[in-house]
């Protein structure tokens, strides 16, 4: 048998085929998943008491829902649980995520204990409709500072 130079021989032919089929494959995947998708920012900032104190209870979330006339690619609601400092970092999916940008009802939900739903601030804050608190999200926000009343 003879011996075929490497670029003559079919199945080294193939391979190489393969491989280069194989290596645009990946590149055309890894410049599909660069786009990122609809806009977001992360928020962040703290849920008080007029007196300046955190909202101390079994049930604390702060929730972001988008208004009517809202910009938002995705109207999608966002929220995140309002920690024992009052602190807050909202996410729409999943941890860290963001909020996508567009305009926002901010609402709270303030209970007893989880299977006491007792709202332990006024009605108000707890619906899109009634609430005071309106904001347009256009980038990311760290410093927001919403002030409740409790019942």
């Amino acid at each position: 048998m003879r011996n075929l130079p490497s670029n003559s021989n079919p199945i080294c032919r193939r391979r190489r085929r393969v491989w280069g089929l194989l290596g645009a494959g990946l590149t055309i995947a890894l410049l599909a998943g660069c786009d990122r998708g609809p806009a977001v920012a992360q928020v962040s900032g703290k849920v008080v008491y007029k007196n300046g104190a955190a909202p101390k209870a079994g049930v604390s979330v702060i929730h972001f829902e988008p208004l009517k006339d809202t910009t938002a690619e995705i109207r999608q609601a966002a929220g995140g649980s309002i920690a024992a400092d009052g602190s807050f970092e909202l996410s729409t999916r999943k941890p860290g995520d963001g909020v996508y940008l567009g305009k926002y009802a901010v609402t709270f939900t303030v209970w007893k204990a989880p299977r006491d739903p007792v709202s332990l601030i006024k009605e108000q804050y707890t619906r899109s409709a009634t609430t005071p608190y309106q904001i347009t999200v256009d980038s990311d926000i760290h410093d927001l500072v919403f002030e409740v009343e409790p019942k």
